[in-house]
């Protein structure tokens, strides 16, 4: 299943689970939500018993590692509670997977702190002058969802270090500019 046809499923799944709570008739309602938990909890037993089996050896490990890459697969994984990954290695996968990225634009993850399904993401800033002020929060929603899609039971995500964004104009920028217009009124 590709990404579009998976986003596909997920929205008509909460559709039908929103049609499901209207229904009229409470005892069909209740009827549906218990085929559907019974559905899942079949489905969930299943891919238990799939997860135990290829653990058992190394080959079986590298399996399971290949089989999270696969977003869909991930996502019923976590779904059902059988990551082969805690939510500390998800997390950290995650924010080392965005270092490279991050880097470009002068940012370093300084620290990760997590309680329970809470992260607090320290951040410093390069001197280099890659960052820009008007970056902060496109670099919070990347952290956020990458953090997110790694560990959707994060219930919490607090990114310390990145200032408000605010006009920022570099003083070298101000420098050249003055240097021109001097330039500009000097006779020839």
């Amino acid at each position: 299943m590709d990404g579009k046809r998976q986003d596909h499923s997920t929205r008509r799944i909460e559709e039908l689970v929103f049609a499901l709570e209207a229904l009229p008739d409470p005892a069909a309602a209740a009827s549906a939500r218990e085929l559907v938990q019974l559905v899942l909890e079949l489905h969930g037993t299943a891919l238990s018993r799939i997860m135990e089996t290829i653990s058992t050896d190394a080959a079986g490990a590298r399996l399971a590692a290949a089989l999270v890459e696969d977003e869909c697969v991930n996502g019923v994984l976590l779904l059902h509670d059988l990551h082969p990954s805690d939510f500390e290695a998800r997390v950290h996968r995650a924010l080392a997977q965005l270092h490279p990225h991050l880097g470009v634009r002068g940012v370093t993850v300084q620290s990760v702190e997590i309680q329970r399904d809470a992260v607090r993401i320290q951040l410093t800033l390069s001197d280099a002058g890659r960052y820009r002020s008007g970056d902060a929060d496109t670099t919070r929603r990347e952290i956020e969802q990458a953090v997110l899609d790694a560990a959707p039971d994060a219930s919490v995500i607090d990114i310390v270090g990145l200032p408000e964004n605010t006009a920022f104009i570099p003083v070298s920028s101000i420098a050249v500019r003055r240097k021109a217009e001097d330039t500009a009124g000097a006779p020839p």
